[in-house]
């Protein structure tokens, strides 16, 4: 009977030290700078004792290497990095790649070793030098023959990050890569037991599973297939599934994050229909902040019921959606959050990442739960409440790049590539090999950084 007790008391332990080591991985997206009014976020927005991990997205690339996108990233750095002076356990991570960036320069850059060396030379000198912890590679997607050479890239960028730490003593730097969730991507994309022996983490992107691409409404992320997922293909388009397969495909339980959604998939109703299923007619109007069609943020969410919206619960799929006459929207809220986190500690997972800080309810002005509600409960679920958060002894000295050379203009130190000016809403500039060309919009309309074109105001 004694030993029964040992082996229950010490199983209790590792389950409480087990639960203590889930991670929670927050992207912070340096266009969040430009939404107007209650909307703009940045560095200074974010709690720096939320999140265990911060990424930053995004950096680009040009002639294989590294580069910055935005024009005052390196300050953002800096801003960013301040945060571990508030939380000495805070890593940062820096993404590169994204939906928009494509494939081609990835392509290019993984297509051969010599590509590939210049690449990660330029990135471990990138990441030291602006002082993150490591690199996420959100490459979208490696499908077909580059499948090979994804995993070749990053078993390279490992033994270069373990050889660099060993020369300097500093902690090796880690890598990280967000991935697809849907079969069609992984099988194709991904040499799925080779990566999760030197990835420190899959990001699975578990959201977007429904959209104003589809014919008719769904929801954003939900947890489990509903009634209206009747073909096999759409039986794969939720967070269960996904999750489980890259399991059964060889990725180790621990190094599976789960991806959560701040944010919800829109669309316009054509008929008095409102469940799950119902016809849409494309993706509704944007958001006041956001701006994009077909999505709203959790707090834009928020104000869509404030207005007359009516909330309803998803019972089969575990998440809730909303509607009136004309909209409707799948999305996440408190509840559906806290169900998923425990479902992911049953599931063994490693813990979970958010897309994204800024479109939770930062301010906590929108919706009534406080700053943060939904990665708030997404932190005491995987962490518990009150987790400690640990000043740094020693602040870390400030990120700075050195000063660009007598006559330079705008465009030093930039890719090619249109720029706003931050002086003048109506002006942009046009940058083609450091050298700047300022043009403005005509009458009435505002450079937009979104679409990289002049825009209504």
């Amino acid at each position: 009977m004694g030993k029964l007790l040992i082996c229950v008391g010490l199983a209790l332990l590792l389950h409480v030290q087990l639960g203590s080591s889930y991670i929670l991985s927050c992207y912070f997206t340096n266009w969040g700078q430009y939404r107007h009014g209650a909307g703009k976020y940045m560095p200074t927005d974010i709690d720096p004792c939320l999140c265990d991990h911060i990424i930053y997205a995004f950096a680009t690339m040009d002639n294989n290497m590294i580069k910055t996108f935005e024009w005052n990233d390196v300050t953002l750095y800096g801003q960013v990095q301040a945060l571990k002076n508030h939380n000495s356990n805070l890593k940062t991570l820096l993404a590169l790649g994204g939906w928009n960036f494509g494939t081609a320069k990835f392509t290019t850059m993984a297509g051969s070793a010599a590509n590939r060396k210049t690449f990660i030379d330029s990135v471990i000198k990138f990441l030291r030098g602006y002082e993150f912890d490591g690199l996420d590679i959100d490459w979208e997607y490696p499908i077909g023959p580059t499948k090979e050479t994804f995993t070749t890239l990053c078993q390279e960028l490992v033994a270069a990050f373990e050889a660099e730490a060993k020369t300097t003593g500093r902690p090796r730097l880690m890598l990280t890569a967000a991935v697809g969730a849907g079969q069609g991507t992984i099988d194709p994309g991904y040499q799925v037991p080779q990566l999760g022996a030197v990835l420190d983490y899959f990001h699975v992107m578990t959201y977007d599973f429904h959209g104003s691409w589809n014919r008719q409404v769904g929801e954003n992320s939900p947890l489990y297939k509903g009634p209206a997922d009747i073909a096999a293909w759409q039986q794969q388009f939720n967070v269960d599934w996904a999750m489980n397969y890259w399991k059964s495909q060889g990725a180790p339980a621990e190094k599976l994050l789960v991806g959560f959604a701040t944010y919800g998939h829109s669309f316009v109703l054509t008929t008095s229909a409102t469940a799950v299923g119902a016809p849409d007619g494309g993706g509704a109007p944007a958001g006041p902040y956001t701006r994009q069609n077909g999505v709203l943020a959790y707090y834009e969410i928020c104000d869509f019921l404030k207005q007359g919206g009516t909330e309803a619960w998803d019972a089969p799929q575990d998440v809730p959606y909303a509607y009136n006459s004309k909209t409707w929207v799948g999305y996440d809220n408190v509840r559906s959050f806290g169900i998923k986190v425990d479902w992911l500690k049953q599931s063994g997972f490693g813990g979970g990442f958010v897309w994204t800080l800024d479109m939770d309810d930062f301010s906590g002005t929108f919706c009534g739960q406080g700053k943060y509600p939904l990665i708030g409960a997404l932190k005491t679920g995987l962490h518990g409440a009150g987790a400690a958060c640990t000043p740094r002894a020693q602040p870390l000295a400030p990120v700075t790049q050195a000063p660009p050379p007598p006559g330079a203009g705008p465009c030093w130190g930039k890719t090619s590539g249109l720029f706003p000016d931050p002086k003048s809403k109506n002006k942009y500039f046009q940058c083609n090999g450091g050298q700047t060309v300022t043009q403005t919009c005509p009458p009435s309309l505002v450079f937009d950084n979104t679409c990289k074109c002049c825009n209504w105001a």
